[in-house]
């Protein structure tokens, strides 16, 4: 397939954008590269030469102007086909030599965008009460302090009160970390999205190292790993308003690989059920895929930028697909992904979990839907 074609645009109001000429990388990363690291924002870098930017700058490129970076190429059809809509963090301006007539031809702007996770990690909470004991209730409120649109997508979720002492990120960390959520934070403009494992998406397009076709995204480099951090052999989980619960394996002797999380959970056994159910993840050293590459230029129909499931590059984190390794086929969750492009072309890094180490519970789901092997709640 041919080169894809991505455009940058900024926008003060959300509404009227404007193309930027020039630009020569992008790069985009959204999600985490391993299940338990901590929830990160999602993040985006433009590089554009800036020829006549010293004489005639753009006045918007500024910290709060809004990004939106699509692909002109892509099988989603417009005009909701954004990969990401976020805001600039920063803008650097690298003035280079000669200078003539007005004009600098090494002169460059580097853009940073952010998603709006880290906005809230930058608004103090100044000790708010969020009295209401579920997590839907509780995003209403946050919506309405902060002015970022805090969701929960899929089963609403008991959740203990709390005082927001540190930032509003801080807390959205924790209630994804408590109901086991994943985020999307540039789906939408001043958007937060805490995604619930009983809300997963199932790609209808797979991975392959052989088949190319519109089922399939063919990978160019494939990694497994045995990853430390998803082995333990004791589990603490620390509710905010209840003793901590400590679960270990059977049989493990100390000293214990201890995985300890502090939570909102909203009862004591809503804190056991969570540590057993970590635990029973975890539990067992896994040698499994971790991360696999795909060119956007090597597929015979390209996918990479939504996967049937939509174009938004953000809502790839949490999906379900099956990746098939020299004859077998894995189902895996997508954690995070990586994307590099330039006029030569772009680069797709996938960073997934295995099914065994999500192993919950979804009626219908041919993977999570097996009773006696995954859990209805925690």
């Amino acid at each position: 397939m041919g080169l894809q074609s991505y455009t940058v645009a900024y926008s003060t109001d959300g509404t009227t954008f404007t193309n930027l000429t020039n630009v020569q990388n992008i790069t985009i990363n959204a999600g985490r590269q391993a299940q338990l690291q901590a929830i990160q924002a999602t993040t985006a870098t433009v590089e554009l030469r800036y020829p006549t930017g010293f004489v005639s700058p753009i006045a918007d490129l500024v910290t709060g102007t809004i990004i939106r970076i699509r692909n002109t190429n892509s099988i989603y059809p417009y005009p909701n086909a954004d990969m990401l809509l976020g805001r600039i963090s920063n803008v650097t301006a690298v003035y280079g030599i000669p200078f003539q007539g007005g004009v600098g031809n090494a002169d460059y702007l580097l853009i940073e965008v952010e998603g709006s996770f880290a906005v809230l990690g930058r608004m103090q909470g100044e000790d708010y009460v969020l009295t209401y004991t579920d997590l839907q209730s509780q995003c209403v409120e946050a919506s309405i302090e902060t002015g970022i649109t805090v969701e929960k997508v899929g089963p609403n979720t008991a959740i203990a009160p709390t005082t927001i002492s540190g930032t509003w990120g801080d807390w959205v960390a924790q209630a994804a970390l408590t109901t086991n959520s994943r985020l999307h934070d540039t789906v939408f403009t001043d958007t937060v999205s805490i995604v619930s494992p009983f809300a997963q998406n199932i790609a209808t397009t797979g991975f392959s190292d052989v088949a190319n076709n519109i089922n399939n995204q063919v990978y160019e480099g494939i990694t497994f790993d045995s990853l430390g951090d998803n082995y333990y052999t004791q589990i603490t989980v620390d509710p905010q308003d209840f003793a901590a619960v400590t679960v270990t394996k059977v049989g493990a002797s100390a000293p214990f690989r201890t995985y300890q999380v502090n939570t909102l959970s909203a009862s004591t056994g809503n804190a056991t059920d969570f540590a057993n159910y970590l635990l029973g993840n975890y539990q067992d050293a896994n040698f499994a895929i971790s991360s696999f590459t795909c060119s956007a230029e090597s597929q015979n129909v390209c996918q990479l930028d939504g996967m049937n499931n939509g174009p938004n590059f953000n809502s790839f984190v949490g999906t379900q697909v099956k990746v098939t390794f020299r004859g077998t086929v894995f189902t895996c969750l997508i954690e995070g992904v990586s994307m590099s492009a330039s006029p030569a072309g772009a680069t797709f890094t996938y960073y997934v979990s295995g099914a065994d180490l999500n192993a919950y519970l979804l009626l219908g789901n041919p993977v999570f839907g097996q009773l006696d092997n995954n859990r209805l709640g925690y």
